[in-house]
């Protein structure tokens, strides 16, 4: 698993690999980065999430993935470069972990004539921005399937 040059980034990477070695509920703050494990009240399954300035961004179950935009954007609607560069990071490891296709990430292109982040790979992918906040992506590391 490639690591990280942005120290934040990488406390929430090994954070994830310790979660995936071995679920325990726990919250961990470092900076403007929290993460933390809890135990659905009702299905008993361990969630793991990643905040951003007390905003979730990352949030995975046994079922998915969610990638939300964080609420902090750039002049044209896009999750902050803060924000992306965090999610870069967990999303590279969600694959090198098996949770997802390797290769899935944000990055910057053009939804009609409009710029704008997506989440995915190749042609596989959603718009993540201002207008629509949160992404799903089904747990399943041969087929990349993201609502």
């Amino acid at each position: 698993m490639a690591r990280s040059n942005r120290t934040l980034t990488q406390f929430a990477v090994d954070k994830l690999a310790d979660f995936v070695a071995k679920p325990q509920v726990f919250n961990e703050t470092r900076g403007n980065t929290a993460v933390s494990v809890h135990m659905d009240r009702f299905t008993q399954e361990l969630t793991f999430q990643v905040f951003l300035f007390e905003q979730s961004i990352f949030e995975l179950s046994e079922q998915s993935t969610i990638v939300r935009n964080g609420n902090f954007f750039d002049s044209k609607g896009r999750p902050s470069r803060t924000t992306r560069e965090r999610l870069n990071g967990l999303l590279d490891a969600a694959g090198s972990l098996g949770l997802m296709p390797e290769g899935v990430r944000l990055f910057l292109g053009r939804n009609d004539q409009k710029e704008t982040c997506l989440v995915g790979r190749g042609s596989a992918n959603a718009v993540l921005d201002s207008a629509s906040p949160d992404r799903i992506i089904v747990r399943n590391k041969e087929q990349l399937l993201i609502f």
